[in-house]
């Protein structure tokens, strides 16, 4: 094949994957090495796009792929990891970066929240991690792994008062157990929710808001909201064939 007409279903390829992923993916040529490169930041995994060129290029071979990852997808994977306890918070910014990396793999759109509250918890690190205001500035990388590092990911939460009777659609809101924990945890309790939001046992919650003396309006309804429903007694069966107990 001619580099001419590799070069335009490259393109064509390039094109359609980056339609497909609302991604767009870059054909790079290298003339040292004489072979191509389709370039792209995020979107779709590399398995996906290898798979895209199998279809579509006989000598896939010559043409490489690679994925690069941003400030935004790897600030998203340590707020995910760290939630998990999968991230260690002594580790320095590089052997942050590898693990996160190695954590991501392949997975497709790494830079996309699972929902309202990811995204508000991760709109608020990258302002926390950008110096200066501006088209210029930018979240630091390093800035994010140090934050994260520092002071855990409770702070990012976009709310911390209790949701609303039947209002907790888009789970920025605080449930009953996560309210009482940001309220009355201590010592280790209160270093495993400020590092990754690891909630009380449902008893000592519970117990921390029976025994405050002067508790919140939220601390009394997450606590009853805790509470196992009563157990309500059935009705005694009536006797067939004595109506009125007669």
């Amino acid at each position: 094949m001619t580099d001419t007409l590799r070069e335009a279903r490259l393109r064509r390829l390039a094109e359609r994957l980056g339609t497909e992923h609302r991604t767009t993916l870059e054909p790079l040529y290298d003339p040292a090495r004489q072979s191509w490169t389709l370039r792209w930041y995020d979107g779709p995994s590399v398995a996906e796009v290898r798979a895209a060129l199998h279809r579509e290029e006989p000598d896939r071979t010559a043409v490489l792929t690679r994925r690069h990852l941003t400030v935004r997808a790897l600030a998203l994977a340590a707020i995910r990891e760290t939630r998990d306890g999968n991230l260690r918070r002594w580790v320095g910014s590089w052997g942050q970066r590898y693990h996160l990396e190695q954590m991501i793999g392949d997975r497709p759109h790494p830079d996309r929240p699972a929902g309202p509250r990811e995204e508000a918890m991760l709109a608020r690190l990258l302002a926390a991690a950008t110096a200066g205001t501006g088209d210029w500035a930018v979240p630091d990388e390093h800035r994010v792994f140090d934050l994260v590092a520092r002071q855990g990911i409770a702070w990012l939460l976009p709310s911390h008062e209790l949701a609303p009777p039947g209002d907790q659609a888009d789970g920025t809101a605080l449930t009953p157990l996560e309210y009482l924990t940001s309220r009355y945890a201590t010592g280790e309790h209160r270093t495993a929710w400020e590092t990754s939001l690891t909630p009380l046992p449902v008893d000592a919650a519970v117990t921390a808001a029976r025994t405050d003396p002067e508790p919140a309006s939220g601390s009394t309804r997450a606590a009853l909201l805790l509470l196992p429903a009563p157990d309500v007694p059935a009705a005694p069966a009536h006797p067939c064939g004595e109506p009125g107990g007669q």
